[in-house]
């Protein structure tokens, strides 16, 4: 009988984190489709790259903006709930999506899909929080990325697969009926709390942190915004170019078909991130330092990044190489190890939010600007059939950005996070 009570305390925790990671996944996949559907959303709504660049980045507005009301949340109620409404309201607008023939309907289908994900990561680090022991929060957190980019290797060559045997808009469909059947998976098996954990101790005693002592808390610590900051320069290039301007250009400045340039740029980049994220947290664990691989990842990121955009010939081969090497070194595994290192245990939910938020912003932003570079340095040139043209050149000038956000976050931000470790 004692058997299977602790079996059953094992395989819960367990389940729980699967459906938290699987929904993470299914938010990436969301994330990053974008890229491979560029073909078909610039003619279904007649866009350019400034318009593509804003329907993209709806998502990294409503998602950063949710982040840390998102957290406090968490911490204050749980993720039952929060994380089954979040999986609904993606199923419920990715339909949306499909069905609307207007780009400003199309562009609040896409802000309420980043509203529903914004929900996603942190209930998963609240699960491995109060289900599983400290010393593995490093390892679980670079494997609920691992988990999760697979959502966006999925959204590279298999998503451009998948477009050969339904339009665009049945695959938003299908995409759809999963997560409503994820979300009621979800009610059932996710529990609010562990009765063994402290912070359950602690709330049974009356010391739950409220919403707003829950933010304030965490926005007071420069160290919080130093992390969050060096999240956002991290985060910024693997979403704008892993998630939307990649596969463009690939196809644009290399001649590389719509199927190998998402294979490379999409699939690759997130391979690279589900290989990087875990071995990350696992070297800093082995090392008990975050610091150190947090600015050698950021410079070789930087430095495959440069290779990428720079050397004047990619094939298949070389570009998928060079690609996972700026998944697995860009991964932003180390901002949430080292966030959770210097954080109380009943504010993780909101300081993960805290930093999840900055990171978002960054991706927002990026995606946009890269958008707006390239419409300027194109002055308006069309192909012959009308449509809007970038040159190699226009792709070099806008693409400089990716590489300097590593080198500023290595440079600016790494040399002054105090590891608790240095103290």
């Amino acid at each position: 009988m004692q058997n299977n009570k602790d079996k059953q305390s094992y395989l819960l925790p367990i389940a729980m984190f699967a459906v938290a990671t699987f929904f993470y996944l299914y938010e990436f996949l969301l994330r990053v489709s974008p890229n491979v559907l560029e073909k078909e959303l610039f003619v279904a709504f007649g866009m350019d790259a400034k318009a593509f660049g804003l329907f993209t980045s709806c998502y990294y507005w409503s998602y950063a903006a949710l982040q840390l009301p998102v957290g406090a949340l968490t911490d204050k109620y749980g993720p039952r709930r929060l994380l089954t409404f979040a999986i609904m309201l993606c199923a419920v607008s990715t339909f949306m999506l499909a069905l609307t023939e207007n780009f400003f309907l199309s562009c609040v289908s896409r802000f309420l899909i980043g509203a529903g994900s914004a929900f996603a990561f942190i209930s998963c680090m609240k699960i491995i929080n109060i289900w599983f022991a400290p010393r593995l929060f490093p390892l679980l957190t670079g494997l609920t990325l691992a988990i999760g980019t697979l959502g966006a290797a999925v959204g590279g060559n298999p998503l451009s697969l998948a477009l050969k045997f339904l339009d665009w808009r049945t695959l938003l469909h299908v995409i759809a009926i999963v997560g409503i059947v994820l979300g009621v998976v979800a009610w059932l098996l996710i529990k609010d709390q562990n009765p063994n954990h402290p912070d359950t101790l602690l709330r049974e005693e009356g010391a739950n942190p409220g919403f707003w002592q829950s933010l304030f808390t965490v926005a007071k610590q420069p160290q919080n915004w130093l992390v969050g900051i060096y999240a956002f320069f991290v985060t910024a290039p693997t979403d704008a170019f892993g998630g939307a301007w990649g596969v463009k250009f690939l196809t644009d400045t290399h001649g590389l078909s719509r199927e190998i340039a998402s294979s490379a740029a999409v699939t690759m980049t997130f391979v690279g991130m589900a290989v990087g994220s875990p071995l990350l947290g696992w070297i800093s664990g082995k090392l008990d330092s975050r610091k150190y691989p947090m600015l050698f990842s950021a410079l070789c990121a930087a430095l495959a990044l440069s290779l990428i955009i720079y050397l004047p010939h990619h094939n298949g081969w070389t570009a998928s190489l060079l690609f996972f090497l700026f998944g697995a070194t860009g991964t932003y595994v180390l901002a949430f190890v080292m966030i959770r290192r210097i954080t109380e245990s009943q504010y993780v939910a909101t300081a993960v939010g805290f930093v999840n938020m900055l990171s978002m912003v960054g991706s927002a932003l990026l995606t946009y600007v890269i958008g707006w570079l390239l419409d300027f340095m194109r002055m308006g040139a069309v192909n012959d059939a009308g449509v809007p043209f970038y040159s190699v050149y226009d792709f070099h000038v806008s693409l400089f950005v990716l590489p300097l956000f590593y080198v500023l976050s290595a440079v600016l931000m790494v040399p002054f996070i105090v590891d608790k470790k240095d103290k």
